[in-house]
């Protein structure tokens, strides 16, 4: 009887400490005044565009298949021509400012895309462009600097494919856009 327990005892020390624990990254733990916002496409455990403008289902989809310390959701587009694509304004602040947006996507088929854009009144302008091709997850950076006066507005525009015969879809989540020093 000893034999045993000390056996599972063994057992159960041996297994617990082969796991690894992942903690998923509480977006609203990492709040930084430099931090213009950052989205996990969650509300209290539930998917939300969290203020994401979006066509809606079923061009706009959210999925459990997510990056490493994702949290739940994530996003999916299949073809921008089809309204697959969501877009966040910010108010960008005013002066000459360095940004960093960071974000986590793939595509499992043919590439989408993450545009950013300048709001001046009705002009846009298109500052960078990501064009997404990874099979997996992978995260993206992109740095840019803009010089932005009263009312301008960064435009964030996150796309599926641009091909007139989409196949696959373009995963997105985790988006974090900071001021840099």
């Amino acid at each position: 009887m000893k034999s045993k327990l000390y056996l599972f005892f063994l057992l159960f020390i041996f297994f617990a400490g082969c796991t690894k624990t992942i903690t998923p990254v509480d977006p609203n733990v990492e709040i930084s005044p430099n931090r213009l916002f950052i989205t996990s496409f969650e509300s209290d455990g539930k998917a939300s565009l969290d203020n994401w403008v979006s066509p809606g289902p079923p061009i706009v989809k959210f999925s459990n298949d997510i990056p490493l310390n994702g949290g739940k959701f994530s996003i999916f587009l299949k073809a921008r021509d089809l309204g697959a694509f969501v877009t966040k304004e910010v108010i960008a602040p005013e002066g000459n400012k360095n940004y960093k947006l960071s974000f986590w996507s793939k595509s499992t088929e043919d590439p989408g895309s993450l545009i950013i854009y300048r709001l001046n009144g009705s002009n846009r302008t298109v500052i960078k462009e990501q064009n997404i091709s990874e099979k997996n997850w992978a995260e993206y950076t992109i740095n840019f600097s803009l010089t932005s006066s009263k009312n301008d507005i960064i435009l964030i525009e996150l796309g599926g494919s641009d091909f007139a015969s989409p196949q696959g879809y373009t995963f997105f989540d985790l988006i974090d856009l900071q001021i840099i020093k």
